[in-house]
């Protein structure tokens, strides 16, 4: 009892001589829940500051010019060594576990460097393939249910944009949704094969799981943290929810995020929560008499399901995968396969909006891709196996 609070005294005295670190993240993003849940495992002060998608994010006007801004970013007021902020999720677990080794919990194993590589190996393999995938499939599951949510990217800039049901988030929201179709190919989940993509990992590491308690080892490590992390936006996503073949993926990670994530059960981020809410009132109106005739309509209304079949023809001919290579990807950075690597493949793409006219072609094109070829994407989403 007596060493139990000798040590609990000394933490404390420790976390006081610690400045409080700072994340940058969007809200909702798997990556940034990520470094999230290591920053409460090990205990550090933090403060989070959310990411201005669409203007100026107070504080990272502080780091370095050639420091590629992607989510989560982390502020280390107390580095000495000048170098204070940190890109990228895994890299900057690397960082904490190197530098505040006074945690209880070490993420990355010391004890065999092959075990340790190891760990790395998986953590940024997830981040190249599943969590890409993942974030993928999520985006368009959101253009189905609910796209206005999209507005929440513009949270920080306006206040009503936190509110998806305003008049003005709904205006918004399809001229953000053609944007997040440009940077992540929402249009093209179908002909990439994304669902059977992340099924195969799926299945992979579901077998895995059967004979041991962790992704690597016989402990808690980053790669659990990782797929953990990673894996959740799964759970509100019916396919992979309902599917009985994932049930023990869902089951360990309820089980990883119980027995290891201090935040747990209140992880849901407000996205997640408004989607939620979203499902409710879809299923009280589906009762509702004035939704069953306006479902019935649109059933039975062949001239509008005639003509959405043509625009979809026609878009698929015009826009073909040959267009998008329009848009770059944003982040130099080394393959999937690249393993020497200390860091993660990113799918991000540039979209180039100057000048006006190139702006007016853009957002004639990738609205089209709303309206008419993300609608097949979320057909091949529910498609059942």
């Amino acid at each position: 009892m007596i060493a139990r609070r000798d040590t609990l005294y000394s933490k404390i005295i420790v976390y006081k001589m610690i400045e409080r670190l700072r994340l940058y993240q969007i809200p909702w993003s798997h990556y940034c829940d990520k470094v999230r849940w290591a920053l409460d495992l090990k205990e550090l002060p933090y403060e989070i500051v959310n990411f201005n998608a669409f203007g100026k994010t107070k504080g990272l006007e502080r780091a370095p010019k050639t420091m590629r801004k992607l989510m989560p970013i982390l502020e280390d007021p107390n580095n000495k060594d000048g170098n204070t902020f940190q890109c990228d999720s895994t890299p900057i677990l690397l960082y904490l576990d190197a530098q505040y080794p006074q945690s209880s919990i070490s993420l990355f194993p010391s004890s065999s460097s092959e075990e340790y590589q190891q760990v790395i190996d998986t953590c940024l393999r997830l981040d190249s393939e599943l969590g890409l995938y993942i974030r993928r499939i999520g985006y368009v599951q959101i253009l189905k249910e609910k796209s206005s949510v999209l507005s929440l990217l513009f949270g920080e800039e306006f206040s009503w944009a936190n509110n998806p049901d305003d008049i003005r988030s709904r205006l918004i929201s399809p001229l953000i949704a053609c944007v997040m179709i440009a940077r992540f190919r929402l249009h093209r989940i179908r002909e990439e094969q994304i669902k059977e993509k992340i099924e195969q990992i799926l299945l992979d590491i579901g077998n895995h799981l059967r004979a041991n308690d962790y992704l690597v080892g016989k402990q808690f490590t980053a790669a659990d943290l990782t797929f953990c992390s990673l894996v959740k936006i799964l759970k509100w996503i019916p396919y992979f929810n309902e599917d009985r073949r994932f049930r023990i993926i869902f089951d360990y990670h309820e089980r990883i995020r119980r027995n290891y994530d201090p935040k747990y059960p209140n992880i849901d981020s407000y996205l997640e929560k408004i989607i939620d809410k979203h499902r409710i009132q879809t299923k009280k109106n589906e009762k509702n008499l004035t939704t069953r005739i306006k479902t019935f309509i649109h059933r039975i209304n062949f001239l509008q399901q005639f003509f959405i079949i043509f625009m979809t023809m026609v878009v698929k001919s015009i826009y073909g995968p040959a267009t998008d290579d329009e848009e770059v990807l944003q982040f130099k950075t080394s393959s999937p396969q690249n393993k020497q690597e200390k860091e993660a493949f990113n799918d991000q793409r540039r979209v180039n909006i100057k000048p006006s006219w190139l702006m007016i072609k853009f957002f004639f094109k990738y609205y089209c891709h709303f309206l008419f070829t993300i609608p097949n994407q979320t057909v091949y989403l529910d498609i059942k196996a």
